[in-house]
């Protein structure tokens, strides 16, 4: 069965992103940084993570012009966050990286979601003429999310990062939204 577009937002609704405060962070968050799967494809595997060093990066990216932290929020949970940087580059163009650290909340479409809202900002609030980001070759969840909202590959980075235990391909997509 097909959904309808309005059966297709009625099950986002749920979903919201918000530039991240600091008492957004918690310890449900940090665990998912030691979660091999959620940092399967992230140098994010090569840190370690407590509360306060989270609350000193929301505070550095509140901070920092170039740079807007969001959570994206399962009605009120705090699910996964979605950065946007290079917001001041004269090249009207901006870097984003994402991610859904709460595995409960994989597969149905809640990053998709979130990243069409980054995209809809990106074009109306911050005037940018184009996104781009990274992922590691083998990503499917990410390069689904990406595909999904109109990304297209730009390029291929040979054996660029290494991640559990091995080199893998970058691969570069990017989107003009003007």
């Amino acid at each position: 069965m097909i959904k309808s577009a309005q059966q297709k937002s009625a099950q986002y609704k749920p979903i919201s992103i918000k530039i991240l405060q600091v008492e957004d962070v918690s310890e449900e968050c940090i665990k998912w940084y030691s979660n091999k799967e959620v940092t399967r494809y992230s140098d994010n595997q090569y840190r370690s993570f407590s509360v306060e060093d989270q609350k000193n990066y929301v505070r550095s990216c509140l901070d920092n012009n170039d740079v807007d932290l969001y959570g994206i929020f399962f009605k009120s949970k705090h699910i996964g966050n979605i950065v946007i940087s290079g917001l001041t580059s004269v090249h009207k163009r901006a870097e984003i990286a994402y991610f859904i650290g709460d595995t409960n909340c994989w597969g149905k479409g809640y990053g998709s979601y979130a990243l069409a809202e980054i995209i809809k900002k990106a074009k109306t609030h911050y005037k940018l003429f184009k996104l781009y980001a990274g992922l590691a070759e083998g990503n499917k969840g990410s390069e689904a999310v990406l595909r999904k909202n109109g990304f297209t590959l730009e390029g291929r980075r040979k054996n660029h990062l290494f991640y559990s235990g091995k080199w893998c391909d970058q691969l570069d997509f990017g989107l003009i939204i003007q």
